[in-house]
């Protein structure tokens, strides 16, 4: 492990996962939210202090359309070594879910990486991350900083955007979207964060429910 941290993106193994589930008490008290920060969090930390051969990757296959919004369903499935995932299991974060009881016991087991198989990618949507209150400070103080002017009143605005899941850390937001995709050999690149790029995303060992349903239905 480095004593620098980490930027930019790292390789994910893929060879292991870790199924991280909520309680019921933890879905209907609404306290979903805390499960997933935790979580993201832990990975992000992971990540950022690990070895950048070793990165985490993060599937969210229960992510599914809302009535205007994208849901995160109930589980976040994790994909890494069996190494990377061990560490990620010891961190306070994921300690503290389990002595609080809001998780089910967690395992790390064994992805089977089979090339042509039905997958998924969770890739980072830049395009909606424009124009949000946070993009409009970040530009008119990068602007300031260099003596520029910012040129016409930035104005923070969104469309509204079923397409793409809202993930928050702290005061930066990340919209991520699910790419279904055949499962290939291909090196898994994934972000600090543990999610990939639209330009090169990582097709991950999972099935998504998305797909599942539109294999019942067909």
């Amino acid at each position: 492990m480095s004593d620098d941290l980490n930027i930019g993106k790292g390789r994910c193994h893929g060879t292991a996962r870790l199924l991280i589930k909520p309680v019921r008490a933890v879905i209907e008290l609404g306290a979903l939210q805390d499960v997933l920060s935790s979580t993201l969090n832990c990975v992000h930390h992971a990540n950022r202090t690990g070895s950048i051969d070793d990165f985490i990757a993060v599937a969210l296959p229960q992510m599914h359309k809302g009535r205007e919004v994208m849901r995160l369903g109930h589980e976040i499935e994790l994909i890494g070594s069996e190494d990377s995932l061990s560490r990620l299991e010891g961190m306070d974060g994921l300690a503290t879910l389990r002595r609080r009881g809001m998780i089910e016991a967690i395992e790390i087991g064994e992805t089977w990486i089979d090339p042509g198989a039905t997958g998924a990618a969770y890739v980072r949507d830049r395009s909606n991350e424009k124009y949000t209150p946070g993009w409009v400070r970040r530009t008119a103080a990068r602007a300031e900083r260099r003596g520029k002017p910012v040129g016409k009143r930035l104005k923070p605005m969104r469309k509204p955007d079923n397409s793409t899941l809202a993930l928050f850390y702290g005061d930066a937001v990340l919209h991520i979207q699910e790419v279904v995709a055949p499962v290939s050999e291909a090196p898994l690149i994934v972000s600090t964060y543990g999610f990939s790029s639209s330009v090169a995303p990582a097709i991950l060992p999972v099935m998504p429910d998305s797909a599942r349903l539109a294999g019942d239905a067909a």
